[in-house]
């Protein structure tokens, strides 16, 4: 496995035992993937059917060793993000190429823009400001 250094990836490969939008925004601090949780919605279209994150703004923090991680092979699926200034350019960048939509988006809902970079924005909210 490459190395994985501190910084802000998309994840691709999350499985749904974390049931979030694909792609969702991770933060890699002192070996740990920090993740905002999610809630379930109303919205029906959306698959899985969840909000950005919990009441709590919940932060899950998973060694990268976590069997489930392990499992999912999420790692593999990390994507660095380059100009976190520019989240909106990232995830267009990414959701525009043919092998990540092939891998990964394989319904409609899963790549509905608004939804995602509403999500990928407020995630970086919550991860950003987060303290270890």
């Amino acid at each position: 496995m490459t190395e994985i250094k501190d910084g802000y990836y998309f994840m691709f490969e999350i499985g749904w035992f974390i049931d979030l939008l694909i792609p969702t925004l991770v933060r890699v601090k002192e070996d740990l993937i920090c993740l905002v949780s999610s809630k379930p919605c109303e919205t029906k279209g959306i698959k899985p059917c969840c909000m950005p994150y919990g009441d709590e703004l919940e932060v899950k923090k998973l060694s990268i060793d976590d069997p489930a991680i392990k499992a999912f092979k999420s790692v593999s699926s990390f994507i660095r993000i380059d100009d976190c200034n520019n989240l909106n350019g990232e995830l267009k960048k990414n959701l525009s190429k043919k092998e990540i939509r092939d891998k990964y988006f394989n319904s409609a809902a899963k790549i509905s823009r608004e939804t995602l970079i509403d999500r990928v924005q407020n995630d970086y909210t919550v991860l950003s400001g987060m303290i270890l």
